[in-house]
């Protein structure tokens, strides 16, 4: 160390002692230049580095305020979604056929959590979720949100309240129900776990059903929790979704399925289908596909199960499809019900071609040909209508188009153009062939006989209404005539035709005491699945009643796909669950009964 001035010694005598003396220092008493121009430097620095931090405070609060403040409130603001409850849907009684609980889901934000595997371990025991793949989640220290499980019961979300995780948030959700469980599945549809909706009437309404979800700001600390205070605000309230009200009646949907799933397990179909179509209006009361599924659980059954196949599925009906012709015959004033065809003993032979009959008739009217349903006569009533006639008049009856229903996946019949008609496709469509039509377009078509002749458009929607007010928005106009085939006179010998198929013909099993049935049975080889042809020993079995006959009330469609035990005649298989489904539906109805037929001894009293 530099001392900047020296001790000099000097030997001063007091009383015989020596003292040292301190002398003058030697040189300049105060800083030398070289300190003062080293302390300068150091202030200019500083001076100019506290300028420089003024500067930039001064840029950051002025002149970068708003960025900032942006940055610091997206870091401690968060906006959250506030689900809309999607609207419930009801039968034509009010019943609920689905509907929205209130549920919890759990979600986290990783970048807040400081020790994912023990938060992870944690969630796992409080949730009975897989600890592996959540703590991949936990773990990824970049992302802000991550589900940790969905839709759970308030005393699971209690649970996990308790515990007090920190990063992991639970946040209001609805869940979809469906109260009448497998009822109506296919018809109704079913939604995702977001509550969009996926099949169905779920499918074909979302829009209206789902509404639209709302948001909110919540305040967040320094870890991302929520804090809950002044600082929350609602941006947009949600809008519920609104209420659908069916014509679906959830009694006789029941009772449909009921005696189509005891017919299925006593002829074995790979499917079957049931229509019951109210003949006032139009209104669908049923629509019923086995085998069945529940909607509740849509990820335990195939998409082939869900599928709605009476409106998305079309097939050759065969027999079923004779009375079109009768009917475009006596339109065109070709034939009377008592003209006569011969039915060439159950076998014509056109060169290659044999057209058969299950029963060789000779000489039949016309009312026999439905009553019996002979081929042959069929074939000979087509050719006396003509390619031209014949197909114009099936157009008529909606059997190459869509019916208009709301519901998704509907499929226009395969109605080819008169012009590329054969010979033969007269002869085949006559009977049922060369012509495929959805199981809806058969029961329409036959609501033409039922309603004086009168197409109707067929509904599935009675209703829309706000769940809030009660205000109802929409409502059905019916019924929507589309067009008039056939004169009221046609369409009243067509009925009395069908009538004596169930008193006379082949469908005697569908004869009920109770109320007069009409109808018709079909017995059609089904299309070979690759290739061209028919798939022998395969059949599609069906039967459609109109009943009352005298005074039609429903008509009724049961359809097997290959039923593959205990026959496979529509008269054998489809018509008893059809006579039955007739009997509960119009009973629930209270469609009055007809008087019992008098015994001879009371008519001679």
């Amino acid at each position: 160390m530099k001392i900047p001035f020296k001790i000099r010694r000097k030997t001063v005598e007091t009383n015989g002692e020596q003292t040292p003396e301190v002398g003058s220092p030697k040189g300049p008493t105060g800083p030398t230049r070289k300190m003062l121009l080293r302390a300068a430097v150091a202030a200019g620095l500083l001076l100019a580095l506290m300028g420089v931090l003024i500067f930039r405070l001064a840029q950051i609060q002025l002149l970068q305020h708003g960025r900032y403040e942006k940055l610091a409130t997206q870091q401690q603001i968060v906006q959250r979604a506030l689900a809309a409850r999607r609207g419930d849907i009801y039968d034509r009684t009010g019943q609920l056929m689905a509907t929205s609980l209130k549920r919890w889901s759990v979600y986290a934000d990783p970048s807040a959590i400081q020790n994912p595997q023990a938060v992870a371990r944690a969630l796992s025991a409080a949730l009975r979720v897989n600890y592996a793949p959540l703590l991949g989640k936990l773990s990824n220290s970049d992302s802000q949100f991550a589900w940790v499980k969905r839709q759970l019961p308030d005393a699971e979300v209690d649970v996990l309240r308790r515990l007090q995780l920190p990063g992991v948030y639970v946040q209001k959700e609805y869940r979809r129900v469906y109260p009448h469980g497998r009822t109506a599945a296919q018809m109704i549809g079913f939604t995702d776990i977001d509550g969009r909706g996926l099949a169905g009437i779920e499918l074909e309404f979302d829009g209206i059903l789902r509404g639209m979800a709302g948001a909110e700001q919540v305040a967040c600390d320094s870890r991302r929790r929520v804090v809950r205070g002044l600082e929350d605000t609602v941006i947009r309230l949600p809008a519920d979704g609104y209420d659908l009200h069916l014509t679906l009646d959830a009694y006789i949907q029941a009772a449909a399925q009921e005696e189509l799933a005891a017919a299925a397990s006593k002829f074995s179909p790979r499917s079957a289908w049931v229509i019951v179509l109210d003949v006032p209006t139009g209104a669908i009361l049923a629509m019923a596909v086995w085998p069945e599924f529940d909607p509740n659980s849509p990820g335990e059954s195939s998409s082939a199960v869900q599928r709605n196949c009476p409106v998305t599925d079309i097939y050759e009906f065969g027999s079923v499809m004779k009375p079109f012709t009768i009917a475009a015959a006596l339109e065109e004033g070709l034939v009377t019900p008592q003209t006569q065809f011969d039915c060439r003993n159950g076998a014509w032979k056109l060169g290659k071609r044999t057209v058969r009959d299950v029963h060789p008739y000779g000489m039949l009217p016309v009312t026999d040909i439905i009553a019996k349903s002979s081929n042959i006569g069929a074939a000979q009533v087509g050719l006396t209508v003509g390619a031209t006639k014949l197909h114009n008049h099936l157009a008529d009856f909606g059997l190459g188009e869509q019916t208009g229903i709301s519901l998704p996946g509907e499929v226009n019949g395969l109605l080819l153009p008169a012009s590329r008609w054969s010979y033969h496709s007269v002869i085949s469509v006559s009977f049922g062939q060369e012509l495929a039509v959805s199981p809806l377009a058969v029961a329409c078509g036959f609501s033409i006989f039922a309603n004086h002749g009168v197409l109707l458009r067929p509904y599935i929607v009675s209703h829309v209404k706000d769940i809030e007010t009660g205000e109802v928005l929409y409502r059905a106009a019916a019924p929507q005539a589309v067009r008039r085939p056939l004169t009221e006179k046609t369409a009243r010998q067509v009925m009395d035709m069908m009538v004596k198929v169930v008193e006379e013909g082949t469908a005697k099993i569908a004869r009920l005491d109770e109320y007069s049935v009409a109808g018709k049975t079909g017995t059609a080889q089904l299309i070979r699945t690759e290739g061209k042809g028919y798939d022998p020993g395969h059949y599609l079995s069906s039967f459609v009643g109109i009943a009352p006959a005298d005074d039609p009330r429903i008509v009724v469609l049961v359809a097997m796909k290959d039923p593959r035990k205990g026959g496979y005649y529509g008269g054998v298989v489809a018509a008893p669950a059809c006579r039955e489904i007739i009997r509960r539906t119009l009973r629930y109805l209270r469609v009055p009964a007809r008087p019992p037929e008098k015994t001879i001894a009371e008519v001679k009293r």
